[in-house]
């Protein structure tokens, strides 16, 4: 490993404690009670603090058992209102993807730390530890990382307020962190491990036989992210917003092979493609912008999350609620006009085809996850529900086929049939229909020949990594 740096070793009195019982219910750890003095001991580590320095901890705050010991202290501001600074210890026995998904949310390559082992390491509480300086929410936070493999364990320490301050280092020179080696191995990581694959499958749905093909997707996309990917379709183009960044795809068919990654100068979420083969790509608090041939061909402020009809020429644009506004583009020019959705009072989806245009939300009169279908000029044509009227899941895509509609339902998992009078066929599971265990749906695109593009995030069977697969979808 690189260069480790050790706390100054302060002396800290030890003092009288007290120990009192504590009770917890059966499966949940032992919650401590408050300890008279300057020693917490915890079956993952010891905590010796001074607390003259103002250290103070709840019942609450502390949990502890044979596989996780946590403790949450603050140092409280003289006014009583709010915290100087707040320390969190967490050391868990648990598996290695928690500790993964850290290293790249601080900032650290996962390769680059356990191949190249390319970073400094801090010794606390005698674990070597990566060191991350950032924020959260605004204020200054520091963390410590580490993964104890033989032990199947990860550390996790966040301070946030003034870190630099001598009683966060003295607090932490206090800490013995106590893992004894398993001969733990944690499984694969990324690069090491194999590839998600799927054979064709096929369900009857009523008289409907549903097929699906999956698409190899060269290289494959390995991704930390479970919901924010969407896809367009233009001819033999395929895009994909894969968490805010724009990736463009050769489709032949059978496969996608990776051609380029188009850059932008923000994150974006929404993407869609007209019959020009213009792309519109949106997000909260971001303008809406238009690109074609490798270049932006528009930027509009003022807009949300926004829908595009396939004609290029207006849309929807949405956040949350049901007043929603048609935006209308013409010379250069936006034009904005409200549009109402009254029957829903929480909107999670639009989208807009050619004659429709699909709002799934929470139904007013009690709640329940429908889609709401209307006209292009807003009129309420169909409620699309489950088979007894009531709540479906999450819809993350939507479209008319050749004999109705067809959706796909992120929390159920399910790919869902209507007829064109909104009456429901029924519903494909995910493991039978494209032989996944538990993905995420997360969006589709309507491809030339009529089938479905739908793209989900899926585990990978060797747990090594989350990947965004691809499948198409035909039969209806």
């Amino acid at each position: 490993m690189k260069k480790r740096k050790g706390f100054t070793c302060l002396l800290l009195a030890a003092a009288m404690i007290f120990c009192l019982p504590a009770c917890g219910k059966e499966g949940e750890g032992q919650t401590a009670e408050v300890k008279n003095g300057q020693t917490v001991n915890a079956t993952l580590w010891d905590l010796a603090y001074d607390d003259q320095d103002g250290w103070v901890y709840e019942e609450d705050d502390f949990y502890d058992d044979e596989t996780t010991s946590k403790i949450y202290m603050t140092i409280p501001k003289e006014s009583g209102e709010g915290s100087e600074i707040t320390a969190q210890i967490r050391v868990a026995v648990e598996e290695p993807y928690s500790f993964r998904d850290y290293l790249t949310s601080y900032g650290f390559d996962e390769y680059e730390y356990a191949v190249n082992d390319a970073y400094d390491m801090v010794d606390v509480g005698g674990v070597d530890c990566l060191k991350a300086e950032g924020n959260d929410w605004g204020s200054p936070c520091l963390r410590y990382l580490s993964r104890v493999e033989g032990a199947g364990a990860t550390v996790l320490i966040e301070v946030i307020g003034e870190y630099e301050d001598e009683r966060v280092e003295k607090l932490l020179s206090g800490l013995t962190i106590k893992l004894e080696d398993t001969g733990n191995v944690d499984g694969p990581w990324a690069w090491e491990g194999e590839a998600f694959s799927a054979e064709p499958r096929s369900v009857m749905v009523g008289t409907y036989t549903l097929n699906s093909q999956w698409l190899p997707i060269t290289d494959c996309i390995v991704t930390k992210e479970t919901f924010k990917h969407k896809a367009a379709a233009n001819g033999n183009q395929v895009y994909l917003m894969v968490n805010g960044e724009l990736k463009r795809y050769d489709f032949d068919g059978t496969s996608l092979k990776f051609a380029e990654d188009i850059a932008l100068d923000t994150e974006y979420e929404d993407i869609s493609v007209d019959t020009n083969g213009q792309l519109w790509l949106s997000n909260f608090m971001e303008p809406l912008i238009s690109w074609k041939d490798g270049a932006k061909t528009a930027s509009y402020e003022g807009t949300d999350h926004v829908a595009m009809h396939p004609s290029g020429t207006w849309g929807i644009s949405w956040f949350s609620g049901p007043e929603c506004e048609k935006i209308t583009l013409t010379g250069g020019a936006m034009k904005t006009e409200p549009m109402v959705f009254k029957e829903t009072d929480s909107v999670r989806m639009v989208m807009i085809d050619e004659n429709h245009i699909y709002v799934g939300g929470s139904d007013v009169s009690d709640g329940s996850h429908k889609v709401f279908v209307y006209d292009t000029a807003g009129n309420l044509q169909m409620t699309l529900s489950d088979s007894d009227g009531g709540s479906l899941g999450s819809i993350t895509f939507i479209t008319e086929t050749a004999n109705g509609y067809l959706a796909l339902d992120g929390n159920m998992r399910e790919v869902v049939l209507w007829t064109k009078d909104g009456t429901y066929i029924g519903a494909a599971d995910d493991s039978d229909l494209f032989g996944t265990s538990y993905p995420w749906f997360c969006g589709g695109t309507k491809l030339d020949d009529g089938s479905v593009l739908a793209i989900m995030t899926e585990d990978r069977a060797d747990e090594s990594a989350m990947e965004l697969v691809a499948f198409k979808l035909s039969g209806f």
